[in-house]
């Protein structure tokens, strides 16, 4: 698989685009001076406990307790801790809205090949080493060298050799070891930060990925600097460039990244999807087009179909989790339901566990959960609309301002007027003063327009 990455930042904002076959796959944004908090390991104390959530309350050293499941899946159930104690913990999912950060003492921290569990004594192996004798072989291997630890044996391992299977579970060690040994000085808060994002996905994809493209030197150096410690094949692979806009009109980065904001999405025959984000629940309501099929029941089945594909598309390139409801064009015939809702296993069979299908209720609607770690892609570049009362979404000030400063990079030195709303004007001023600007771009404000609008015109 063709596998590129395209890294873009601007003074707040960090935004990466994941590609396979020259196709969007994922997005994912992150604050730029926030800390990164899913995946990261905090120590903490325990609070209070919480019998009727089969869970305790611990204090992270963030504005809200973290909830620590004590019951539940396999992956995040802990024993239960006394109230007072201390504790190791991992973040699962972020604080969202009033909701505090969900937490687990099942750590878990990966590498290359591996994912090391220090507190879990069991050898797994990725259900996509299909091969029985290969399993047998990396479960017998890592069973002799460990000792009240556990590992993942991810995907990539089929590529590695045994000895460097056992060089890097020692890394992998030695860094739980230096973990433990920072939460001694510690009082409550972070103990290890988890890699930003882009480095994630380097981690996930580092043998398929054909090219790294990078805008901003300080990102560029510390992915370098990341690669040559972890990954020194990539680093030929990496480019850095200052006008990523070649690369947006080249790959339509643009266009996907206004759609995000938009609740309807076309399909390619007539038909088209709906989707609502509420605080419970993500709704998602299918609508047919012009008839392509002979019967009412083949054009609906030809409809879902296609509605499927593109719903899988949205669901991950918005990052959507938590409840989906899927309201699927009416069909009587009970095959047919069986197909969409195979064909929807099928679509997220790549996310494993992390997605789970229940299928279509008597009123005709698709029950699927997605684990939600953080608010979608979506709401992390909006901000709630003030006229329409929390109904829809416009642009946050940080995405404006990072559309406007690549835009601007790329009209440099010519004589520019930018009319912003009055919402952005003052924020606008501060971004050119920055960036020494203000020489050749002149600001005019306007009114009776949307708060996130911006127009460039060229001078003389």
């Amino acid at each position: 698989m063709d596998v590129r990455l395209i890294v873009s930042a601007s003074k707040s904002l960090i935004l990466t685009f994941l590609l396979k076959d020259k196709e969007i796959s994922e997005i994912k944004v992150e604050k730029r001076e926030g800390k990164r908090l899913v995946g990261s390991i905090f120590k903490g104390k325990v609070k209070r406990l919480a019998k009727s959530l089969d869970g305790a309350f611990v204090d992270i050293g963030l504005e809200r307790e973290a909830y620590l499941p004590t019951k539940g899946n396999d992956d995040e159930k802990c024993s239960v801790p006394r109230v007072g104690s201390e504790i190791l913990v991992q973040m699962k999912r972020e604080p969202i809205e009033d909701k505090g950060a969900k937490v687990t003492c099942r750590i878990s921290i990966p590498g290359k090949y591996l994912v090391y569990l220090p507190n879990t004594s069991h050898v797994f192996v990725s259900s996509k080493i299909g091969d029985e004798n290969q399993r047998d072989k990396f479960k017998k291997l890592l069973s002799e060298v460990l000792n009240g630890d556990g590992v993942i044996v991810r995907t990539s391992a089929r590529l590695a050799k045994e000895e460097e299977l056992l060089k890097e579970l020692e890394a992998l060690r030695n860094k739980w070891l230096y973990i433990k040994k920072k939460s001694t000085i510690v009082k409550t808060g972070m103990v290890y930060q988890e890699v930003p994002q882009y480095m994630q996905l380097i981690r996930d994809y580092w043998n398929e990925i054909r090219e790294i493209v990078v805008d901003d030197k300080d990102v560029w150096t510390d992915l370098l600097g990341f690669l040559e410690e972890n990954f020194p094949d990539l680093v030929d692979k990496v480019r850095y460039v200052k006008n990523i806009s070649v690369f947006f009109k080249k790959y339509g980065l643009d266009k996907v990244l206004a759609k995000l904001f938009t609740k309807y999405v076309w399909l390619k025959n007539g038909g088209y999807i709906i989707i609502e984000e509420t605080e419970t629940m993500t709704v998602i309501d299918v609508n047919s087009g012009a008839g392509c099929g002979d019967t009412l029941e083949e054009n609906a089945l030809r409809t879902n179909l296609e509605a499927a594909e593109e719903i899988a598309r949205q669901i991950k390139l918005r990052d959507i989790g938590g409840i989906i409801i899927i309201d699927f064009i009416d069909m009587k015939n009970k095959k047919n339901r069986d197909t969409i809702i195979n064909k929807m296993r099928e679509l997220f069979a790549d996310e494993g566990s992390k997605v789970h299908i229940y299928g279509i209720t008597h009123l005709g609607l698709l029950e699927m959960t997605r684990k939600k770690e953080t608010p979608s892609v979506t709401k992390l570049l909006s901000s709630v609309c003030s006229y329409c009362k929390g109904k829809g979404y416009i642009k946050s000030p940080e995405v404006v301002l990072y559309e406007i400063e690549k835009e601007l990079s790329y009209y440099k030195g010519r004589y520019l007027q930018l009319r912003v709303s009055s919402y952005l004007k003052e924020l606008v001023e501060n971004l050119l003063e920055k960036n020494n600007m203000k020489q050749w771009v002149s600001v005019k404000e306007e009114c009776d327009v949307p708060l996130d609008y911006y127009e460039m015109f060229l001078e003389g």
